[in-house]
């Protein structure tokens, strides 16, 4: 009955331009079923198996959902079809969203048959004819939908996904999509892979032909401009919100435009047509709030990044709001909202905030910019002194006293925990020659750990060998903190001192280095020396210490001969022209390896590490032998 079904199916599919979306709800695939049917369109489940996603990362996410005016249109560009049908059950009944290559077109109906003489008014549904009802059950559409026991022609569907031609679909699917799942990429999906191989100037000039292409291809050549940062992005966001209005993503960029050229009122329009598409999206309500801010507007801005925390609480929102009630002389209220924002805040929109406040010069942008800048270990004395200065009767003044008080008797903290080859690995002393030394340490800072460069510096006899600093990330209130250290490197056999230095924080250790170890060596690298079965020779313990390099040693030699027996190939008992071997065969060399030899092989594959790799040592060492001979001229 199966193959019946689909091939009955195929009878009326050939000249069928529109697609039918499987729908958004619990009855989603029996709905688009029976309306595919109705206007003779494929089964909605095949596009289940075949939509393809938009050629930029977070395809149809980006742009606000496929579900909507914007994601039904450009899906109607990615398939190639004449027309797209989307549909979603809601609380008041069923949406229907209408893609046509002049727009998109929607609607909330109370019943599906409602919205099937719509369809009719549309002139898409043919006149009179009732709503057929779905052929197949919604368990068995939505396995189909799955890949799950399909019938031929969902097999044809599956085949085409895995590259083995389009079997059943000729003729019922758009071409586009089938050449689409060939390999045979549309413009717009060819630029984004040219920018993807990094070739910038040929991505660029796709760009530049897609901006007067279809809806896809103006979207993409609009965030191609943004990925090559190429400033015509500013006039590719206006074009494409006036071709494009459905798409709330051009309205944003517009806005962004408008901001980077301090166009606080296209900024505001732009997003308030953003939010008419979604409403409901806390970055547009955020950036709304800054928009009204730079018009002047501060009860609205108050609004909408009160809308915005509400809809999702952010850091930025929640910097602004403490902004907007701080100029109002809000103190409660921007406290509330600034430590808010910075519990929130995971280290990066701190430095923002601080730049929002620093024109101004109200009173309680004063004290908070202080307040801020201690609390994210910045230095804060100067400023708490500056709003002392300034506003020396302000009822504010004991509390930056008291801040100032506490910042005096603050410090900061800094112990070794461990020093290590490899950073977050074992403790690695004593250490060895040309070895990197990673110390890890705990910071600790009072009221709040201060921000600063982590430094290593390495001395012998009261000289400076090296020194190395990095500065350090962490978020808003930290009091502690581990992390590793800048690595120096012991260049030679003898004595020295290792000083870790944070602010005004010290620790001094003496370090003694040894010779060489070659086990140490590669385990600094991350190689594992392993024998044929796959068992390794050394456990890190033995790696690290102080008989490593002997045991690895000699465990080689027995893992090499061990294998002797087994190197019977002609390439492995003909005589070696080269090499430490040479006129010896691969076979003899494994019967007889010699510590000389041994070490010779790791001494290669320190300098060249894939040698071993992935590969147990012995035939590694053998790979080596052989290549040292096909090497040679």
């Amino acid at each position: 009955m199966r193959r019946l079904l689909a091939l009955t199916l195929l009878l009326g599919l050939t000249l069928a331009q529109g697609l039918v979306l499987p729908f958004e709800g619990p009855r989603g695939y029996a709905l688009a079923q029976a309306f595919a049917q109705g206007l003779q369109a494929p089964p909605p489940t095949l596009l289940a198996l075949l939509l393809p996603d938009l050629p930029w990362r977070g395809s149809y996410e980006l742009v606000g959902g496929l579900y909507t005016r914007a994601g039904a249109r450009l899906a109607l560009s990615a398939t190639g079809a004449g027309w797209v049908l989307l549909g979603r059950e809601e609380e008041g009944g069923l949406r229907l969203i209408l893609a046509t290559p002049t727009g998109a077109k929607e609607g909330l109906f109370r019943s599906p048959e409602l919205a099937w003489l719509w369809l009719q008014g549309q002139g898409l549904a043919p006149r009179y004819a009732p709503l057929p009802p779905p052929s197949l059950p919604e368990e068995r559409l939505r396995a189909l939908a799955e890949g799950k026991d399909p019938d031929p022609l969902h097999q044809s569907a599956l085949d085409l996904r895995e590259g083995r031609g389009t079997g059943l679909l000729e003729g019922v699917l758009p071409k586009r999509l089938l050449l689409l799942w060939q390999g045979t990429l549309p413009p717009a999906y060819e630029a984004f892979r040219l920018l993807a191989e990094g070739k910038r100037e040929e991505a660029l000039k796709r760009a530049e032909a897609l901006a007067q292409g279809d809806t896809l291809e103006r979207a993409a050549a609009h965030l191609l401009y943004r990925a090559l940062e190429d400033e015509r992005w500013k006039e590719s966001a206006r074009s494409l919100a006036q071709a494009f209005p459905e798409l709330p993503l051009a309205w944003e960029e517009v806005s962004f435009a408008a901001f980077a050229e301090g166009k606080g009122e296209e900024a505001r329009d732009a997003l308030l047509q953003a939010l008419k598409l979604r409403p409901d999206y806390w970055l547009y309500w955020t950036n709304l709030g800054w928009a009204y801010y730079l018009t002047g507007d501060l009860p609205r801005a108050i609004l909408a990044s009160e809308r915005a925390v509400r809809l999702n609480p952010n850091a930025t929102a929640y910097y602004n709001l403490g902004l907007f009630r701080a100029i109002y002389g809000d103190f409660l209220g921007a406290k509330a909202a600034y430590d808010r924002a910075l519990r929130l805040d995971e280290g990066e929109d701190f430095p923002e905030a601080l730049k929002d406040l620093e024109g101004r010069q109200e009173p309680l942008t004063l004290f908070f910019r202080a307040y801020l800048a201690e609390r994210v270990g910045l230095d804060a004395k100067p400023l708490y002194q500056a709003f002392l200065a300034q506003y020396p009767r302000h009822p504010l003044g004991p509390s930056a006293r008291r801040a100032l008080a506490r910042l005096e008797k603050g410090g900061v903290g800094l112990e070794v925990l461990r020093l290590t080859l490899i950073p977050g690995d074992v403790d690695a002393r004593p250490f060895r020659a040309g070895e990197a030394v990673f110390p890890e340490v705990r910071l600790t800072g009072s009221p709040y750990l201060q921000r600063g460069a982590l430094e290593t510096r390495l001395f012998r006899g009261g000289e400076l060998l090296q020194g190395e600093k990095k500065d350090l990330g962490f978020p808003p209130l930290a009091t502690g903190l581990v992390e590793v250290a800048p690595a120096v490197t012991l260049p030679e056999p003898g004595r020295y001192t290792l000083e870790v230095r944070y602010g005004e924080a010290t620790a001094l250790l003496p370090l003694e280095a040894g010779p060489p170890s070659l086990a140490r060596r590669l385990y600094a690298l991350g190689l594992e020396v392993r024998d044929l079965s796959g068992r390794a020779l050394l456990s890190p313990k033995e790696a690290l210490g102080e008989k490593g390099e002997e045991l690895l040693l000699e465990r080689t030699l027995e893992a090499l001969k061990e294998a002797a027996p087994l190197a019977t190939g002609s390439r492995l008992t003909a005589p070696l022209e080269t090499g430490p071997y040479a006129g010896k065969s691969v076979q003899q060399a494994l019967q007889d390896p010699g510590l000389a030899g041994v070490r010779a092989f790791f001494e290669a594959v320190l300098a060249n590490p894939e040698l071993l790799a992935e590969n147990d040592v012995v035939n590694a060492f053998v790979n080596w032998l052989l290549g040292l001979s096909e090497n040679q001229p």
